[in-house]
């Protein structure tokens, strides 16, 4: 319907217009005369096309505005890339106009962009939100990320792997379908807040950081976290606590600067390194009480 130029719905039966028709960008004819309307006034349809669009674009909220995505361009899509949904940018420095408007109308789910050189997150990227689910943007030189990052709602994985991030916007929170987010080999020196908003997550990957601390109360409020990877950190005490995490499986904290538990605990794996934490944590040295 993006494309839709000319409507007519004169002389029905319409006691009301759905308020998405004011987000067709290249609709710029609209006829509803002769419709019983209750929810417009006469003189806003007396007005033509543009009054009325811009009338019901008022009845959306933000929300539903930018759900709607960019206009689409009009040009044939790409066979291989409308098949496969997948764009592979892997150490491009520059990318024409021409693919982006590609990955648009073909609505790519996987964008890969490992090794581009980037700074900043392209604004191209973020126009792919109505479709885009896995996005790889490891080994480039990005320090900040966009707050527009939250706009990628259907995200369920995000490879940020070997940049030189020092924080996180709030706004990553929002990525209320990420499940896989790998921030290994950055430079940060604490899990950011952000992350603990991530309600879907399942694996978190921190490692190679400068990480100092951990925060187990937070972290135990990720009841969909199996995986948490803070290996070669700088972490200086191991919080029994974070056995306590609901649905973890695997724990990964090798090469940091804690003494305890011994590297003969650290090796024999994730599940003597959660149950060792579990026989030390809070709970289990408080003695029930006698009746």
């Amino acid at each position: 319907m993006g494309k839709l130029k000319r409507l007519d719905l004169s002389n029905n039966d319409l006691s009301n217009l759905p308020p998405q028709l004011g987000l067709l960008e290249n609709l710029n004819s609209l006829s509803v005369e002769g419709n019983p309307l209750r929810t417009i006034r006469r003189e806003i349809v007396s007005k033509g096309t543009v009054a009325i669009k811009e009338y019901l674009r008022l009845k959306l909220s933000p929300s539903e505005v930018e759900e709607q995505g960019p206009t689409l361009p009009n040009i044939t899509p790409d066979e291989k890339m409308m098949q496969t949904k997948v764009l592979e940018l892997d150490r491009q420095l520059s990318v024409p106009g021409e693919t982006w408007d590609q990955a648009l109308v073909c609505g790519i789910v996987r964008l890969s962009m490992q090794n581009s050189g980037l700074t900043v997150i392209p604004e191209q990227i973020i126009n792919l939100r109505v479709s885009l689910q896995e996005l790889e943007l490891a080994s480039n030189n990005l320090h900040q990320m966009t707050p527009e990052i939250g706009k990628l709602k259907k995200l369920r994985k995000l490879n940020l792997l070997n940049n030189n991030l020092k924080e996180l916007p709030a706004e990553l929170g929002e990525l209320v379908a990420l499940e896989d987010l790998n921030l290994g080999q950055n430079k940060l020196d604490v899990i950011p807040d952000c992350i603990y908003n991530l309600k879907a997550l399942c694996n978190l990957i921190v490692s190679n950081n400068q990480i100092t601390r951990v925060e187990p109360a937070k972290l135990q409020t990720m009841s969909s976290l199996v995986c948490l990877d803070m290996e070669n950190n700088s972490i200086g005490r191991l919080p029994p606590e974070l056995s306590l995490i609901p649905n973890l499986r695997t724990l990964l904290v090798m090469g940091n600067t804690f003494k305890i538990p011994r590297a003969d605990v650290l090796a024999r794996g994730s599940s003597e390194v959660i149950a060792w934490l579990k026989n030390k944590s809070p709970s289990k040295l408080i003695k029930p009480r006698r009746n």
